[in-house]
């Protein structure tokens, strides 16, 4: 896979899940916002090891709460965008 192409895929791991934690855990209505497919959602988030549950409970976490911290580190990790050779 080309360095473009798995960059996309990391800021869209976080879009999606920043949506759906701003959405409370709920993915359709994350989806909906987005404008993608419910199953989109769920299968990029599925693919970086978020399940409905842990969402769930990260989306109900209060902000400084450690479950609150995969969502700062997946959007720091693209948040630093890597050199494209």
């Amino acid at each position: 896979m080309n360095a473009y192409r798995t960059e996309i895929r990391r800021c869209e791991k976080v879009i999606m899940l920043r949506a759906v934690v701003d959405c409370s855990g709920n993915i359709c209505r994350a989806a909906e916002e987005l404008g993608v497919q419910r199953n989109t959602v769920r299968r990029v988030l599925r693919a970086s090891g978020y399940d409905s549950a842990a969402l769930r409970k990260l989306a109900k976490a209060p902000t400084g709460s450690i479950y609150r911290k995969p969502v700062a580190s997946v959007e720091a990790e693209c948040s630093a965008p890597q050199r494209i050779a």
